[in-house]
């Protein structure tokens, strides 16, 4: 018989099925073969929902930190006003994100399981507290993802000028 811990699923396994390689593709695939935009199929958590599901807790904290980081990130993109390279910036911003919130490194996990236990941070539908936000960004993006969004910003703006 298993116990409640072998049934508790781990913030790596809940970031895994929330944002894992595919989870976005098969959830287009869906709406896409539904014929109806944004339905908003979700993820396919397979045999793990009933995992999950001892944790609700944990799915929408994810699920929270992750829009929430998004946000603060097109926020930070709106501030520089990049014009044309603004969503450029963002796409590959959110990519950065996305792939550090799949497979966090071992530095990154403890900032993201500090977050995800701070209480306080979920009680509406994004986290409020920027500074956070803010903090847990200058952990996930490294200066080679900032370089990366700039790139992609500057070769947008390039492309405009040019055409």
């Amino acid at each position: 018989m298993a116990t409640d811990q072998e049934n508790v699923m781990s913030t790596e396994e809940a970031f895994e099925l929330l944002l894992g390689k595919g989870s976005s593709t098969r959830g287009a695939e869906l709406e896409k073969e539904a014929e109806v935009p944004n339905i908003c199929a979700g993820l396919d958590w397979g045999n793990a929902l009933p995992k999950l599901l001892l944790n609700p807790g944990l799915y929408w904290r994810l699920k929270t930190l992750r829009i929430s980081l998004n946000r603060e990130i097109r926020l930070k993109l709106e501030n520089m006003d990049l014009g044309v390279g603004k969503k450029p910036a963002l796409e590959t911003a959110r990519a950065f994100i996305k792939e550090k919130l799949i497979s966090p490194s071992p530095e990154i996990l403890p900032h993201l399981e500090a977050v995800l236990a701070q209480d306080d941070l979920y009680n509406e539908e994004f986290i409020s507290n920027r500074e956070v936000l803010q903090s847990l960004l200058e952990v996930l993006l490294t200066s080679e993802d900032k370089e990366a969004i700039a790139a992609a910003a500057a070769h947008k703006v390039r492309l405009s000028v040019l055409s």
